[in-house]
């Protein structure tokens, strides 16, 4: 369990480092994620076998590590977890080609095998300011795959079926991405600017992603490899 107020204290300062004056750096920090892909150019340097040895690469990857509350959860995924029995395990994020992949492990009460539905959709990018004249970007993501607990791919096929949703980016690097869901109003409608995305103390649409160096260790281990 996390210390929420320790835990909004931290992310504030991530915030804050990502908009001092001197490290304007969150909007190519994030499309450099974004667009994250292997080089084609291999090393100079050989291997034990003598044959050439390409660049190393890792797509990059990240756990939801803390968020503040399941409707962030549901704005973001398949809220599959909301069904009789199920229980939410881990959100994994994979970024990189300008898509976002988003892979959750829901685990079924019972003699069951965990279940991994995995989301995959395009990208875009929209730099924001508040009137407080804080950075952010608005990342809009357009699912149009899923794969789910079977191994069954799902299109979305026609326009109407695509699924977009909007997160707002406070602060991104190899190591972690803070984002929030973006503030409605009294209809409904998404705000374009928000003064303080983080005013509310207890952090309900805050998501905090830190990175997965072993994504494919964690996944053996919950069985949803």
């Amino acid at each position: 369990n996390y210390d929420v107020s320790q835990l909004m204290s931290y992310i504030k300062t991530l915030v804050d480092v990502g908009n001092s004056s001197i490290n304007q750096v969150l909007t190519p920090n994030l499309k450099s994620l974004v667009s994250a892909r292997p080089s084609s150019k291999k090393r100079a340097t050989k291997s034990f076998s003598g044959e050439d040895e390409e660049d190393s690469w890792k797509q990059p990857s990240f756990r939801l590590a803390w968020v503040g509350s399941d409707n962030a959860i549901c704005h973001i995924g398949t809220s599959l977890h909301k069904v009789p029995l199920a229980r939410l395990q881990e959100i994994y994020l994979l970024l990189g080609y300008n898509r976002w992949e988003l892979l959750e492990v829901i685990r079924i009460l019972g003699p069951f095998p965990n279940v991994r539905n995995t989301l995959r959709g395009d990208i875009k990018l929209e730099k924001k300011r508040t009137n407080d004249n804080r950075e952010g970007v608005r990342l809009t993501i357009a699912y149009n795959s899923m794969v789910d607990g079977t191994g069954k791919e799902i299109l979305a096929g026609k326009e109407d079926n695509v699924k977009y949703v909007k997160l707002d980016i406070w602060f991104a690097s190899e190591k972690a991405i803070v984002c929030t869901v973006p503030a409605e109003d009294d209809e409904g409608d998404e705000y374009e600017v928000n003064a303080n995305p983080f005013a509310n103390g207890n952090g309900a649409s805050i998501l905090l992603f830190v990175a997965e160096e072993n994504l494919d260790e964690q996944l053996e281990k919950l069985r949803a490899a």
